[in-house]
């Protein structure tokens, strides 16, 4: 019998009660932990020490917390107020917790560096953060093949819509590829056995030079016991109804939506149930009541993830017209309750879909992509057999790929392949 796999899993952001990025750091490293060829043990922040007591994951994995609120703290608070709160400047965010990270980083290196040397682990995979920005020093300070990613970032601003980058407050865009002149980025890519992106503007953030092993893997996925997959797609019961999940801030588009609406007649028959909150909120609000559209458009604010699954079962269509967005968790969700999605064919949505399984939309100036999401909205409205054709086919993608068994077995297979990797080139390092 092969003898389990040993892991030390890196994840900095591992929170079941938070979403985002820790939330996918938590459900890859979960599903890893469970799996019996795998023997895992996990490096976190001390932050997530509640949270992660209230799961099961200590029965299926060592987890080692890591304190450097010394320095986070104060860093966080910074950010804050730099940023006006956490709904937009995440370029800025990004670059004012890296002293933070790489303090964490070194203190996982010093506490399990005596483990590292006598080989107590077959790899190491770093796995949160996501940022193509952050490095790893510990790269160049073990021996143990190390993994980085799923990487995710990297995306350019639309040209198309040039006010963006104001209205998020992304002042340190000019400045971003100054990050591969900071220490440890190209050391990293020299020692890493391998790495792992999760999209195609990702994968252009990897060093040509890069001699490892690559994985493309959206870091995306989907728990079916917090969203169940569904068999069939649920045709009305009263009005069509579209729904869309998201921050309310510029890029995500719920402008245009709301525009598309104000447009067409048939689609003020139908409904639009806009789940999530943010500095945007009073805008459409505004615009919503200005243009008559109250009786057809309910923004209901943020909701637990058990609400939300309900919400999308009871729709018949997502749309979701985000000009910017790297991964898009929501769109799998959707997916995964069978509904028919819309999205922008730029970025990370729009690699989940194609013409089986959703819409995807140029990329074109305001007014014309207005026109063609009306038009899209319009002919789902018009055509139950297709909008069934397209979720149920969706819902059949993600119980297939994206659940996260199915993701943590690729990774598994990934582990092993970049071990017969790195003792190859040691081979050939040596002959």
């Amino acid at each position: 019998m092969t003898a389990p796999l040993r892991a030390l899993l890196i994840v900095e952001a591992c929170n079941p009660a938070w979403v985002s990025v820790p939330l996918v750091g938590y459900n890859l490293a979960r599903a890893l932990a469970v799996r019996t060829d795998m023997r895992v043990t996990i490096a976190t922040h001390l932050r997530n020490r509640t949270d992660l007591a209230a799961t099961d994951l200590h029965r299926y994995a060592e987890i080692e917390f890591i304190d450097n609120e010394w320095l986070a703290r104060p860093i966080y608070r910074f950010a804050r107020l730099v940023r006006g709160g956490d709904q937009l400047s995440w370029t800025i965010d990004t670059a004012l917790t890296w002293p933070s990270y790489i303090v964490f980083e070194k203190l996982v290196a010093k506490i399990f560096s005596a483990r590292l040397a006598r080989g107590d682990f077959d790899l190491v995979h770093r796995i949160t953060p996501l940022s193509p920005t952050v490095p790893s020093p510990l790269a160049a300070a073990t021996s143990v093949p190390m993994i980085v990613g799923p990487l995710n970032g990297g995306l350019a601003w639309p040209k198309q819509f040039p006010d963006l980058v104001r209205r998020e407050r992304e002042w340190l865009v000019p400045f971003r590829r100054l990050y591969r002149w900071l220490p440890y980025h190209r050391s990293m890519y020299e020692h890493l056995a391998a790495v792992i992106v999760a999209s195609r503007s990702t994968a252009a953030e990897v060093p040509t030079g890069f001699r490892g092993l690559r994985l493309d893997f959206p870091e995306n996925g989907v728990d079916p016991e917090r969203f169940p997959i569904a068999d069939a797609w649920s045709p009305p019961l009263g009005k069509f109804r579209f729904v869309t999940v998201g921050r309310l801030v510029a890029y995500k588009g719920l402008s245009l939506t709301l525009e598309a609406m104000r447009r067409s007649a048939r689609l003020r028959e139908c409904e639009l149930t806009v789940i999530g909150d943010g500095p945007e909120r009073a805008a459409h609000e505004a615009f919503i009541a200005c243009h008559g559209l109250r009786d057809c458009v309910k923004l209901l604010g943020r909701m637990s993830q058990p609400n939300l699954a309900g919400e999308l079962r009871r729709s018949q269509a997502f749309v979701f017209p985000s000009l910017r967005e790297f991964g898009g968790a929501v769109v799998l969700e959707a997916m995964a309750s069978a509904l028919p999605c819309i999205v922008v064919d730029y970025g990370g949505p729009a690699e989940f879909l194609d013409e089986s399984t959703g819409i995807k939309l140029p990329l074109q100036r305001r007014e014309e992509l207005v026109e063609s999401l009306r038009t899209a909205m319009e002919a789902l409205v018009k055509s139950p057999d297709r909008c069934r054709s397209l979720g149920e086919a969706a819902a059949q993608v993600v119980r297939r790929s994206h659940i996260w068994s199915a993701k943590a077995e690729r990774i598994a297979d990934f582990y092993r392949e970049t071990l017969a990797f790195a003792r190859k080139r040691s081979v050939d390092r040596h002959e």
